[in-house]
């Protein structure tokens, strides 16, 4: 069997690494949730957990020592938008941190909802350092369970004798 030297092409090596890679992504990320953040977590960003129930969606932020009022939340086009401020309070020149590490400054964090969400009837709460905001998902979003039928008969229901 004779030996044949075939051509390295670079090119090819690389479409075929790109091909594999996308494929990878869309197996792990594909099947995000339809909420997504819209920024990372720099400097201003804020972290957040987003927990999907059957009737709702719930956002979770730990904003400890933050006054309610510095916070503000909206919606527009279906962007949901918090923002606010860690105050830093007025400190002695003369201490001698070894260590800094509370954060202070502004944050802001945005978060694209999905079409279900009931903005209208969001509801924001602050308990302990938490803000909590629970966005319902409209009445055609929400998770139904359907019976089987087996010809005509809801499954667990007597027939009737006639």
């Amino acid at each position: 069997m004779p030996n044949t030297l075939t051509r390295w092409d670079p090119a090819t090596e690389f479409t075929t690494m790109r091909s594999l890679m996308d494929r990878l992504f869309d197996q792990s990320f594909g099947r995000l949730p339809a909420i997504r953040g819209g920024e990372d977590l720099g400097p201003s960003g804020l972290g957040l957990d987003v927990i999907e129930t059957g009737d709702s969606f719930v956002v979770k932020a730990a904003v400890p020592g933050i006054d309610p009022k510095d916070v503000d939340i909206s919606v527009e086009d279906d962007v949901l938008t918090i923002k606010g401020e860690f105050q830093q309070k007025e400190e002695a020149s003369d201490e001698n941190y070894l260590r800094r590490e509370l954060r202070y400054g502004s944050f802001h964090r945005t978060l694209r909802l999905p079409p279900s969400v009931d903005v209208e009837r969001a509801d924001a709460r602050f308990e302990h350092g938490m803000l909590k905001l629970t966005l319902p998902k409209k009445p055609e979003a929400r998770a139904r369970s359907i019976k089987i039928t087996t010809d005509g008969v809801i499954e667990g229901e007597a027939q009737s004798q006639n």
